[in-house]
């Protein structure tokens, strides 16, 4: 299971609070990328899923990548770049 920081957390929450009002219907979603971790808000795309959680509609991270993600902590450095450690 992807462990999320409190900062990461909040980062993500207050990017999708000050985002969505001029969004149509788009989405959080993590992207790793030659071991850099982000976060874009884009529109879903046809495979993605979502599950409801506490009123909100969360973007299920695929099998394969849950594998990947497996024992691993989404956290926030100094400078304000995401990043994935070992748990």
């Amino acid at each position: 299971m992807l462990h999320v920081t409190e900062k990461a957390l909040s980062i993500c929450s207050a990017t999708a609070r000050q985002l969505a009002p001029t969004a149509d219907t788009k989405c959080l979603r993590l992207i790793e990328r030659d071991g850099n971790v982000s976060i874009a808000f884009e529109q879903p795309q046809g495979q993605d899923e979502f599950v409801h959680h506490g009123g909100n509609a969360v973007l299920a991270i695929p099998g394969m990548s849950v594998r990947s993600f497996s024992h691993m902590t989404l956290d926030v450095k100094a400078d304000g770049r995401f990043i994935l450690t070992q748990t």
